[in-house]
């Protein structure tokens, strides 16, 4: 960790209470506001020491971060920040876009009901969250609901491979979230998607898709491009 990160910003004490989802938390918000930055290497004992939690605990919610994509361990230095560029963004939205398109189209294409009553589940506690206006739990609602349309659609190859963009998904929308920070935009887009989804046109669903996924992050990487020629952190 530098100079500056040591003795001036980090992450903030926790709770004694809180176990592994909370230090990772405190981390990532750490990390998205730039306080951790891209190739800072965390240091176990100053950080478990800022965060009032033990090491173990730290470790793990270290090895939570490093799944997500948000760490990464380099040889002879330890785990340090991952760099997210626009690359990143781009490469995740595009995934998203063709695979999430797929998905949403079996899950209207619903001949019983369940696949459309599994999503309006997920939709209920994101509005819930929303309406907690808890960040976390938010979160959490966040990547559960995009997690539903892909484990709904029935589509054995798309349920096998959530697991292995659901880290880079998470980091995706952890980006949009941190660098947005508007709930009730989310909120709106959200509603769009999932009243496509409802409706079963595909042409709209398609376009839909497009929207949420590839058009908001284009968004994303002018509003990063202007807070970097503005003197920002145009990564995380």
């Amino acid at each position: 960790m530098s100079e500056r990160g040591d003795q001036a910003v980090g992450p903030r004490p926790v709770s004694t209470q809180t176990r592994r989802d909370a230090v990772a938390d405190e981390l990532r918000r750490a990390i998205l506001a730039g306080e951790l930055t891209a190739g800072q290497r965390v240091r176990e004992v100053h950080i478990a020491q800022q965060l009032g939690v033990s090491r173990p605990t730290l470790r793990e919610a270290v090895y939570q971060l490093i799944h997500e994509g948000l760490l990464e361990q380099q040889p002879y230095r330890g785990v340090v920040v991952a760099a997210i560029d626009e690359k990143f963004i781009a490469d995740v939205a595009a995934v998203r876009v063709a695979l999430e398109t797929l998905a949403a189209r079996a899950v209207a294409e619903d001949s019983d009901g369940s696949r459309k009553a599994r999503l309006n589940t997920a939709w209920r506690e994101y509005r819930a969250a929303h309406a907690a206006q808890d960040a976390a739990r938010l979160h959490r609602a966040h990547v559960a609901l995009h997690r539903t349309i892909w484990e709904a659609s029935d589509n054995s190859m798309l349920k096998r491979l959530w697991p292995t963009v659901e880290a880079q998904i998470n980091v995706a929308i952890t980006v949009d979230e941190s660098t947005r920070s508007d709930p009730d935009r989310a909120l709106y887009v959200h509603e769009r998607l999932i009243d496509a989804i409802l409706g079963g046109d595909p042409a709209v669903i398609e376009a839909e898709v497009e929207r949420h996924t590839k058009v908001s992050a284009d968004e994303l990487l002018e509003i990063l491009a202007a807070r970097s020629d503005s003197g920002g952190s145009a990564s995380a």
